[in-house]
């Protein structure tokens, strides 16, 4: 059985919790709100409190980032689907979220790339000469995974 330190005592208590350090200090912790708030539905690949970006406002940020990376005349967007001629064709889905299509030369991926926080339903073929994959969420791991893809496209061209 412990004893409670007392003041004198050169021992300090452990196991002191989150929630007795913010009952303690009362601290406010505002910056959280910046993540929004949980969707309350749990999506395939995602934890439970991440929900799905609006899928015309994250086709455009794939546009944008295609645009910045790439050579402006290789990016091909109409409607509903942008496009890297013969390598990579993104398209909004009905269910919500990018379907992705990706096709090149031993490409530099594996399929824990395709399994990333904030994509669903990623397959990569055997000889990497093409993958799928449906975005929800862009964030760090989706902006990482076309990243490696334009600078494989520039270099192989």
């Amino acid at each position: 059985m412990s004893k409670t330190p007392k003041k004198g005592d050169s021992k300090k208590g452990l196991g002191r919790g989150l929630g007795d350090l913010l009952a303690q200090h009362d601290t406010d912790l505002p910056f959280l709100g910046a993540y929004g708030a949980a969707s309350g539905e749990h999506e395939q690949g995602l934890p439970a409190s991440a929900g799905e970006d609006d899928s015309k406002q994250l086709l455009s940020a794939i546009e944008r980032f295609l645009r910045t990376t790439l050579k402006e005349a290789e990016v091909e967007a109409e409607g509903d689907e942008v496009s890297v001629a013969g390598f990579i064709t993104a398209v909004i889905r009905k269910e919500g979220g990018i379907s992705f299509t990706i096709n090149g030369s031993n490409l530099p991926l594996v399929p824990s790339d395709l399994a990333a926080p904030g994509m669903i339903a990623g397959e990569l073929a055997d000889d990497r000469s093409s993958a799928e994959v449906t975005m929800l969420q862009w964030g760090i791991e989706s902006r990482r995974l076309l990243s490696r893809l334009c600078e494989h496209h520039l270099l192989t061209q």
